[in-house]
């Protein structure tokens, strides 16, 4: 049987092993929710540690599975924690959807399970975009038939988070994939939702598998850990080497999973939604990271160790 390998806590590291691991990448891939902040508040240090990693010429990106924040509410929060990056080094599901929809040269028409951030967004694109049904109604098949049934002639299903997703809604989906030409497109998959270190509520990944079961159609995921997603970042950035990239997150099968699976090194911060405990009881390689820290402000004080072993 072979050993299972254990994470490495970047700061038990020998100064040469943390001179041969800042060494070793180029880009950093990052997640935000659970990483930079939570929902209840800014994680201590977070900005600190991740301008130490720019200081040392690492190349910022950050991919997250939130679409619910727009995009220029996202960057204005970074920027208030002292992290300043492009909107194109600011990746989530609903700008990579869109950017899939249009290499392909979608047209027609999207039923969307999604927060109005996402169907907002596909809106100024150009798409046409329909949801619903958003009224209660009485508990009756045939009453449910009449909001289920429906001769849209939708194209693709896109689900992402939905704080007002039903079963009406979920079963209208489930119609419209019946047919061939209609897609299955995925946003956040997280099965949990970190609000606090030590509090995390039921998230929209459940959701996603409930509907690419029943419908039998292989999902296209836009958010972490889908293959769809890797393979538009790693073109994205023309990475010839993964291994010279690092992928921090909070979340094993989201970030750790997602990482793996782009070639990327991991490491996992005890900031969000996993306690070391349950890390290093893990047994599935594909979400154990090569590496660990508290916080990203551990970086801080990795980073001047490798500095004082330089001077």
């Amino acid at each position: 049987m072979s050993r299972i390998p254990q994470p490495r806590n970047i700061l038990s590291l020998s100064g040469e092993e943390k001179r041969k691991f800042l060494d070793s990448f180029e880009y950093v891939f990052s997640d935000i929710d659970g990483v930079v902040w939570n929902v209840a508040n800014i994680i201590e240090g977070s900005g600190e540690g991740f301008n130490a990693l720019r200081d040392a010429g690492k190349k910022l990106t950050f991919i997250t599975n939130n679409s619910v924040r727009p995009e220029e509410q996202c960057l204005e929060k970074l920027k208030k924690v002292n992290i300043e990056i492009d909107a194109n080094d600011l990746i989530h599901p609903s700008k990579s959807i869109i950017e899939y929809l249009k290499s392909i040269k979608f047209e027609g028409l999207i039923y969307a399970i999604a927060s109005e951030s996402i169907k907002n967004a596909l809106r100024k694109e150009g798409f046409q975009i329909i949801d619903g049904p958003h009224a209660i109604i009485e508990e009756s098949f045939r009453d449910l038939m009449g909001v289920v049934v429906s001769r849209d002639p939708v194209k693709a299903v896109v689900i992402d988070f939905d704080f007002n997703l039903t079963m009406t809604t979920m079963m209208r989906a489930h119609f419209y994939l019946r047919r061939p030409d209609c897609m299955l497109i995925g946003g956040a998959s997280d099965y949990a939702l970190p609000v606090t270190k030590d509090l995390s509520v039921l998230g929209p990944g459940g959701f996603l598998k409930v509907l690419e079961d029943a419908s039998r159609k292989q999902m296209l995921l836009f958010g972490k850990p889908g293959k769809a997603l890797a393979d538009s970042l790693l073109k994205r950035y023309s990475i010839s080497d993964p291994s010279r990239a690092l992928m921090i997150g909070d979340m094993l099968d989201q970030d750790i999973r997602f990482g793996k699976l782009c070639g990327f090194q991991t490491l996992l911060v005890l900031s969000g939604g996993v306690k070391l405990d349950e890390l290093l009881q893990q047994t599935d390689e594909n979400v154990i990271p090569n590496y660990y820290a508290n916080s990203m402000h551990d970086f801080v004080e990795f980073i001047n160790d490798v500095k004082k072993s330089h001077a």
